[in-house]
């Protein structure tokens, strides 16, 4: 072996001694006697607690200590436990972590996390005095604001109201990190809340001293909302925090408090009243936008605010995307600036292009100029031959060609014909025009009419020719009783053809028929199961109640199309429990009352059915109620659908029963529902 390698031998097999060692210091430092928490500093205090920093022996981190002053009062007591267990039932990134509590002597106490920063309050002040501050720019205090409201949306969504968001209650720490403090005021919404919450759900009948206003008022005098003074007599809810959050916001834009006045009095009544200076008056090339959201949050009305933290925040997001906010109500000319702002490399394109195209014209204009007395004689040429086309209506015959296609599209063979027949008489050799009323004669069933026009066409093959010469045989050797029966199979041999447009087009000729209601039923019975696949083993719910002039093709989870029901002479169709996809299939003047109940259909701009009264959606993934504006419904079921607002109620003035499904709608949209609306949970 050579002495290089013996070298690096010995020096592996000496690291490797080196990390071998018995004793471990890490297992050691977890098992010590005495208190966890040591290196105790008094940092603040407040209304019935002390904050004191101090160092986790466990986890070597400085930790926030919270300590109850008087345990002697039970009712702090209660109140300082309820603090620390509604907050730590939050996890949030923007909301302090409780890490432990626990009693000490007597003394209640609970350890959080320790933000090192400053409060918004302190940042707020300092950029009033114009020192250097953090957030001097409005974009970062806005970023500070929407992580705020993220905190508050998350407790709203697990039923918790903090009841008192102020700058003071906001800290961020020295890398930007915002959380939300001091929820000893918080409150829980037993409708909506965890059981494991519904403990705390009671706030205590006394008022503690604190820093918060409290008393006949909880809350802080500039900050709190009008129903958290003792003079507006309204319940506090989610719109109380929505209230706060504008008032921060107002602090954010202005850099002063809200509500001022000489006195405590004067505060509260400013308060109660939504007596405050405009946030443009004190900061003059403040964005509309902004103060139009400012001010949305901040009415004295809890309906006139924003319905959710949510709603607040798409606004703020509406504005720094540079588009119209909800709370500004943007005019025409407003949302036009928005649009060229938002796209001004591409205005400015616009705008060259504006000029350039005229200078561009001009030089083609002289160029055409210079051209103009080589190309005359053409030119008067072909004006010639023009004027003789038009004389003899050859022009104009593409166009009712034209017209009479567009009218096949909408299911009008009677108009689509006429016009198929004016450009034949404008121009007797246009091929197209002929194919075309062949093809709406065969429609029509009238199969002589058919071979005709396909002869002048100088087609002599073709599937439709030989449906055509099938069906005229057929109904010469015929009787009349068997008609229904000739149009079933027609459809059938469409069918296998795989023509589904032409069996589209036959199939609505004949279902737009006066037929007898017993061969309508027979005929759409037949469709349905011609178009659908079903298995052998699946039965087909088929049943007309003729008393009740009712149909009912409910559970049938293989129908997906059944265009044959459109126009179907029944007061009522059932239809749950299908896989049906489109409202177009129940275009419908006769129908009162619909149900497409756990179906698959997704929107309702497709449902025509002008009298309809009854209207049965639950289960479906519908979303946009706007279409049943034109309809005068009195009953509608949008149980278990994404439907979340009420604001299509008003809209609709002729309802009378409305079905939900537990916990579908806030309980505060009900408020400014109709009294005569009977609201049904299913």
């Amino acid at each position: 072996m050579r002495k290089e390698e013996n070298y690096f031998d010995n020096i592996d097999e000496l690291f490797t001694q080196a990390f071998e060692l018995e004793d471990n210091n890490l297992i050691d430092s977890l098992q010590f006697e005495g208190e966890n928490f040591v290196d105790y500093e008094h940092y603040s205090e407040g209304g019935i607690k002390e904050i004191f920093l101090c160092r986790d022996r466990r986890t070597n981190r400085r930790v926030a200590m919270a300590v109850l002053k008087d345990t002697a009062d039970t009712k702090k007591t209660e109140a300082f436990l309820r603090e620390a267990k509604i907050n730590a039932a939050l996890q949030h990134p923007n909301i302090v972590p409780i890490y432990e509590m626990g009693i000490d002597e007597k003394k209640p106490w609970f350890a959080m996390k320790f933000i090192a920063g400053s409060s918004l309050a302190e940042i707020i002040e300092d950029l009033n005095a114009e020192s250097p501050a953090r957030l001097a720019d409005l974009s970062q205090r806005l970023d500070v604001f929407n992580k705020v409201c993220d905190a508050i949306a998350y407790a709203h969504s697990l039923g918790v109201l903090h009841l008192d968001i102020k700058p003071d209650n906001i800290r961020i720490s020295n890398y930007g990190d915002v959380v939300v403090c001091d929820w000893g005021l918080a409150d829980i919404e037993a409708t909506i809340c965890d059981e494991q919450l519904l403990e705390y759900c009671t706030i205590l009948e006394y008022d503690l001293d604190h820093q918060t206003l409290d008393g006949t008022v909880k809350g802080t005098p500039g900050y709190m909302a009008p129903e958290q003074t003792s003079i507006v007599k309204i319940r506090k809810g989610r719109h109380t925090d929505i209230f706060a959050l504008g008032t921060l916001l107002y602090s954010l834009l202005t850099l002063e408090k809200p509500f001022k006045g000489d006195s405590l009095e004067n505060i509260l009544s400013n308060t109660a009243k939504g007596n405050f200076i405009k946030p443009s008056t004190l900061k003059a090339d403040l964005p509309a936008s902004l103060e139009a959201i400012c001010l949305k949050a901040m009415q004295v009305k809890p309906e006139d605010r924003y319905l959710s933290v949510e709603a607040l925040q798409k606004d703020l997001e509406a504005y720094r995307n540079g588009f119209a906010t909800y709370a500004e109500k943007a005019s025409i000319l407003k949302l036009l600036k928005l649009l060229i702002y938002r796209h001004k490399m591409l205005f400015s394109l616009a705008c060259l292009l504006f000029f350039l195209i005229p200078i561009s014209t001009l030089f083609l204009l002289r160029n055409m100029e210079l051209s103009k007395t080589n190309i005359e004689q053409e030119n008067e040429k072909l004006l010639l031959e023009q004027e003789i086309h038009r004389q003899r209506g050859k022009d104009s015959a593409p166009l009712f060609l034209e017209r009479a296609q567009e009218n096949l599209k909408i299911f009008d063979y009677d108009t689509s014909l006429r016009f198929c027949n004016e450009a034949l008489e404008r121009d007797q050799e246009m091929l197209a025009a002929w194919k075309l009323k062949a093809y709406l004669h065969f429609i029509k069933e009238e199969y002589q009419n058919c071979l005709d026009a396909f002869t002048k066409a100088g087609v002599k093959n073709g599937r439709i020719i030989a449906l055509a010469k099938n069906s005229l045989l057929l109904e010469q050797i015929s009787e009349p009783k068997e008609k229904l029966q000739q149009r079933m199979d027609q459809l059938t041999r469409l069918h296998s053809q795989k023509d589904m447009k032409t069996f589209s087009f036959f199939m609505h000729n004949i279902v737009h028929n006066d037929l007898p209601l017993v061969d309508r039923l027979k005929l759409c019975r037949y469709i349905i199961g011609l178009r659908n696949k079903r298995a052998d083993n699946e039965v087909f719910n088929f049943r007309y109640d003729s008393k009740s002039r009712t149909l009912d093709i409910s559970n049938n989870p293989w129908i997906k199309i059944a265009h044959c029901l459109q126009n179907f002479p029944a007061d009522t169709i059932i239809a749950s429990n299908t896989s049906i996809r489109h409202g177009g299939n129940f275009y419908n003047k006769h129908l009162i009352n619909l149900d497409i109940s756990n179906t698959d259909v997704m929107e309702l701009r497709t449902l025509k059915c002008q009298n309809l009264k009854n209207l049965k959606i639950s289960g479906t993934i519908i979303h946009d109620l706007s279409p049943l504006e034109e309809y005068a419904l009195v009953s509608l079921d949008i149980s278990h659908t994404p439907i979340r607002y009420l604001n299509f109620v008003p809209k609709t003035p002729s309802l009378k029963q409305l079905y939900i499904h537990q916990g579908q709608f806030q309980k505060q949209q009900f408020k400014w529902l109709r009294k005569d609306i009977e609201v049904i949970t299913k």
